[in-house]
């Protein structure tokens, strides 16, 4: 074998170490590429979760959303309270939409949060506090919100229609 034979041979060597190099990285990338989906996808639920559970663990915050849900009028305390819940709730729902429309969200997930959000904005009190505080939140969100209440207005059902019937509460105003 010739020397010109041996970097013949050393070149061909070189190219296969740069494909198998470059297919490790590519399976690297899509590996890594799927751990950050799954840790996006947690960390939306994760935010819903603390969401929900503020209302579970804080009685004085159930008793105002029950009195906002009932049409009855609050103090200026419990408005800001139900304010404050709601703009938590609603940058959450910004949020998953943000990333569903980027491809992070697969379709079962992203039609839960959807139904949720159809939901709050099926409740007059959180209609009443969209209509002033949408400007807080990205125009394609108050878009999309607006679309979703603009169905609502036609008569598209409502995801729950009354969450009392399904769980078989009365009707407790406080």
């Amino acid at each position: 074998m010739t020397l010109q034979d041996l970097g013949a041979l050393g070149d061909l060597i070189g190219g296969l170490g740069v494909v198998v190099t470059l297919a490790y990285l590519a399976v690297q990338v899509r590996q890594n590429s799927s751990l950050i989906t799954a840790q996006t996808v947690q960390a939306s639920v994760d935010a819903t979760q603390r969401v929900l559970l503020v209302r579970v663990e804080n009685a004085p915050l159930r008793g105002m959303l029950r009195k906002a849900r009932g049409g009855v009028p609050l103090d200026a305390d419990e408005a800001e309270v139900i304010v404050s819940y709601l703009q938590a709730a609603f940058m959450n729902f910004q949020a998953r939409l943000q990333h569903h429309v980027r491809g992070v969200f697969d379709a079962s997930a992203n039609e839960s949060y959807e139904r949720i959000l159809e939901d709050y904005l099926a409740q007059r009190y959180v209609r009443r506090w969209w209509q002033h505080a949408n400007p807080l939140f990205g125009a394609p969100f108050r878009d999309h919100c607006n679309r979703i209440i603009a169905a609502q207005d036609a008569g598209a059902p409502t995801p729950v229609p009354d969450w009392r019937v399904i769980v078989d509460v009365p009707d407790r105003r406080t």
